[in-house]
């Protein structure tokens, strides 16, 4: 997902380059003011360079500009270390030097800047901090609290301690209000964005008004995110069935965006109030590939 935020971050880093260089500039700038007699020295030496590149195209003898030039750049070394003097620019950060990159491989910094743009990019409306720490089933006695435990299990330790190799694709938690399911949905998310795995939770009404945007043309904040949509390596649509249904929209844009992220081996969680029956009435019998049981778990709470 570097790739999806790599031109944002280009920007970044080269903003920040520009910054060190203008930085730098204003410093030697402000040394070279203070000290008039070490600016003085770097004209000579200048000269003295200018001097001797003349001296090698002529073709002459040019050991008495040598000699002058290691002279003088013996007394501006002894300028620089009597006087503490430093021209090395100071980049945000020193490891890479602002370049993101150390060796070819990405810099803890930019790691950084790129969970930034995650969370940046993690929900269209507030998203909570629910996490598997503050799940309260352990300690309750709701009939449905083994279950619910379980999920939990499943979900931290299967699916985000082992995001990659994990078999199952789409993930349908169907229940009443209020049992959990936007909860685990969001502490999955959670834990995802600290191991900086790029999320994207949104509610069924929201995701529909993105489809609605991107299909009217509309360029707004909502249609940039449909790319999002399905780039993103964990999808979460909550309250699915709650949305309006707009016609060549809701179904067609949902279907076609299941079915691409289902191709590109991307992860979905759909949070229903809607049972088996009730998704298939709704949306039809297309709806059971998505729920089928070689890339999907399907639990209804």
């Amino acid at each position: 997902m570097l790739k999806y935020f790599g031109q944002r971050l280009d920007t970044i880093y080269t903003a920040k380059r520009a910054i060190a260089k203008e930085n730098f500039e204003k410093s030697n700038r402000a040394i070279l003011s203070a000290h008039p007699a070490f600016a003085q020295m770097l004209k000579e030496k200048k000269t003295a360079e200018l001097d001797l590149a003349r001296k090698k195209a002529r073709g002459e003898n040019f050991t008495d500009e040598e000699n002058i030039l290691a002279q003088l750049n013996i007394k501006i070394a002894d300028y620089v270390k009597t006087n503490s003097l430093s021209f090395a620019p100071k980049y945000v950060c020193s490891t890479c030097k602002d370049s993101g990159y150390v060796n070819g491989k990405p810099c803890k910094c930019l790691i950084k800047e790129y969970n930034n743009l995650l969370h940046e990019n993690k929900s269209v409306s507030p998203m909570p901090r629910f996490t598997f720490e503050n799940n309260t089933y352990p300690t309750s006695s709701d009939p449905k609290a083994a279950g619910m435990n379980k999920l939990y299990k499943i979900m931290s330790e299967k699916v985000c301690d082992n995001f990659d190799n994990c078999k199952w694709q789409n993930f349908i938690f169907s229940g009443a209000s209020g049992i959990g399911k936007t909860s685990l949905a969001v502490a999955v998310a959670n834990r995802l964005l600290d191991k900086n795995v790029s999320v994207f939770y949104v509610s069924s009404f929201e995701l529909i008004n993105i489809f609605l945007d991107k299909h009217t043309h509309k360029q707004t904040s909502l249609s940039k995110m449909f790319d999002y949509v399905n780039e993103c390596e964990m999808l979460i649509i909550d309250n699915l069935g709650a949305e309006p249904i707009y016609k060549n929209v809701t179904f067609e844009y949902l279907f076609s965006t299941l079915e691409k992220r289902l191709a590109n081996k991307k992860k979905t969680i759909i949070c229903t109030q809607l049972g088996g029956q009730a998704l298939i009435n709704r949306y039809g019998e297309t709806f059971l590939k998505f729920a089928n049981k070689k890339f999907s778990l399907s639990v209804e709470l």
